[in-house]
């Protein structure tokens, strides 16, 4: 659903992560779609990325982007992050694109094994998601149960981080 691509732009950007690039809601011939602004300086998608066994530049730094990818996926329910929407631009910025296949009605996160490092102000911002915001800045794009759902999934993820899993 294209409305999906702008709930998780909009969730992206309360978490403070930025790694969904803009997504915006336009009228498309005789509808409504969704509009994802293009990332600049692609320098390819991580499924090249690891077939060309390319190391990043700071190992440090891509390791983190991708534990709060792992994070944001499970948060969201996204059942279809692949390698290929995994772009990364020239500066070694990960960019999470397609979220079509996310919101999905699990109740828990759905892979917790991915589920391994946690930056702290991450940690934080996942605490204070609340019902009443998530519905001011979603509520176009997704349905009361899937903010419910998804304020489950984010309790257990808080939880799974706060008994005891890596926090940067």
């Amino acid at each position: 659903k294209w409305q999906f691509n702008v709930a998780a732009y909009k969730i992206d950007r309360l978490l403070g992560l930025n790694m969904v690039p803009v997504t915006v809601e336009r009228r498309w011939r005789n509808g409504l779609a969704s509009f994802t602004w293009w990332v600049d300086d692609v320098l390819m998608e991580e499924g090249e990325r690891r077939k060309k066994q390319i190391t990043p530049p700071d190992e440090q730094c891509w390791t983190e982007q991708v534990h709060s990818l792992r994070i944001f996926d499970q948060l969201i329910d996204n059942v279809d992050r692949n390698l290929g929407n995994m772009v990364i631009s020239r500066n070694w910025r990960l960019w999470a694109i397609d979220h079509t296949r996310a919101f999905r009605r699990s109740k828990v996160p759905t892979s917790p094994e991915t589920l391994r490092r946690i930056d702290r102000r991450l940690l934080g911002r996942l605490e204070a998601l609340d019902f009443a915001t998530l519905k001011r800045e979603t509520g176009r794009y997704i349905e009361d149960g899937d903010i419910r759902r998804l304020l489950e999934r984010r309790d257990a993820i808080v939880a799974h981080f706060k008994a005891g899993a890596d926090r940067v």
